[in-house]
């Protein structure tokens, strides 16, 4: 897919969007020299010999195993654009021959055609993402040892392919199953620092509903951090994306109901919501929203007050009120799609959502055993009712969904219903839609 925010964006003090052709045109004549993550190439890839590597292999694999970057072909060494014949590039071949010549795949390449105004001149772009996956190795054969293969890691330093020694590929090893542990427990140190913060702050009585969602690739270096008007542009545009997910859920947006309006500063990430704010306590339920400069979303919001006001029959169990948990849910995967959107952003994204309560009981009568939240349906406005076939779970176990890049309305309800889904089924009950 391809990268809004590349070499060319950085070197030209472009704003991140798509690459163009006038784009590469100027780079060509005000970048002095090649990059790490910027190779241009005079003629398209051949057609791999047997016994010798494949060079676009290596190349892809070079940028894969360091930052990632752009392959320009039809861009001489003096810079001069020459071009390529567009009837020429046959993409499914190059595809197949990453296939054939590196291990594990390199996933997430996109390759795409760049035409000038006049339509005289075509460039390729193979634009390479850093992998999670990393290191990645080339295969060759020879025409005498057809099962055998060699392999080795290329990797771009500078201006240059070098080859990993033995104990950079154990580094490399080591770093690549880091990234895939540090995933995990980023999501949860998320989880655990929103829980600290809404039940340290706010109503310890209730339960509290918490998103996470970050994405599963890490943001280059070079990209710069969110201003105030891309942080309110994308909660703007959650709250549109949400209204068309809750169609299949009906009620409210409880973000809606939160949002002030205006992005307030925090600690590298953009804050907003009814939470920890100047003007007291609000009249409605509390929720907050960060979206962090990393491109990780924070969605957290109680989901108990309107049945404690409304003194629905849960006894000494800690209401849950359903509706609100599958709106929260939608807002969350609105406001992360649209985080992306925003930014620009082409990983995919991890999602975690829980709901926690606090540890320390402060209702009369809680001082044993907790004895667990319980599930409550709004029948008519201020109304609840408990289901029958329900049950009281003492602990919610977190629910976890990978939301694919550039995620359609189908895809974000998908993950919107699978994430209620996952905590309303711990209840003994199953997904109430409208």
């Amino acid at each position: 897919m391809a990268s809004a925010w590349t070499r060319i964006h950085q070197e030209l003090s472009l704003p991140p969007g798509p690459l163009t052709f006038e784009m590469i045109e100027r780079a060509t004549k005000e970048i002095d020299g090649e990059r790490d993550d910027l190779d241009w190439k005079r003629i398209l890839p051949k057609k791999p010999e047997v016994g010798f590597w494949s060079e676009f292999a290596k190349d892809v694999a070079a940028m894969a195993n360091a930052r990632g970057g752009l392959l320009v072909y039809g861009v001489r060494n003096d810079r001069n654009i020459d071009g390529v014949n567009p009837d020429e590039v046959a993409t499914e071949h190059l595809y197949k021959w990453l296939r054939a010549h590196t291990q594990p795949f390199v996933g997430g390449v996109d390759m795409y055609l760049l035409q000038s105004t006049d339509r005289t001149k075509t460039v390729l772009v193979v634009d390479v993402p850093a992998s999670p996956m990393a290191p990645h190795f080339v295969l060759g054969t020879s025409s005498r040892d057809k099962e055998q293969q060699a392999f080795a890691v290329p990797a771009r330093f500078t201006d240059h392919t070098t080859w990993l020694s033995e104990h950079e590929i154990e580094r490399a090893y080591r770093d690549r199953f880091a990234r895939q542990e540090d995933a995990g427990k980023a999501l949860d140190r998320h989880i655990a620092e929103t829980r600290e913060v809404v039940l340290g702050e706010g109503d310890r009585t209730a339960a509290w509903l918490i998103v996470v969602s970050r994405p599963s690739r890490p943001l280059p270096l070079l990209v710069p951090d969110p201003q105030r008007h891309e942080a309110a542009a994308a909660m703007s545009g959650a709250l549109s994306t949400a209204a068309k997910l809750r169609g299949d859920f009906g009620g409210t947006s409880p973000m809606r109901e939160a949002l002030t309006g205006s992005a307030r500063v925090g600690l590298r990430r953009w804050t907003d919501g009814n939470f920890l704010t100047l003007a007291g306590p609000p009249a409605g339920r509390l929720a907050m929203v960060e979206l962090h400069h990393d491109g990780t979303v924070v969605y957290a919001v109680d989901v108990s007050s309107l049945a404690y006001r409304a003194k629905a029959p849960v006894g000494l169990q800690v209401p849950v009120e359903v509706q609100i948990v599958q709106n929260g849910i939608c807002d969350a995967v609105a406001l992360a799609h649209e985080t992306a959107r925003t930014r620009h952003l082409n990983s995919s994204f991890d999602l975690l959502a829980t709901i926690v309560r606090d540890s320390d009981s402060h209702q009369e009568g809680l001082t044993r055993r907790f004895p667990g939240f319980i599930a409550v349906l709004e029948r008519r406005r201020g109304v609840f009712e408990v289901p029958k076939e329900g049950r009281c779970p003492v602990a919610m176990r977190q629910t976890p969904y990978e939301l694919a890049p550039r995620a359609g309305i189908a895809d974000l309800l998908a993950a919107a219903q699978s994430l209620a889904s996952g905590l309303i089924n711990q209840f003994g009950i199953e997904l109430h839609l409208t």
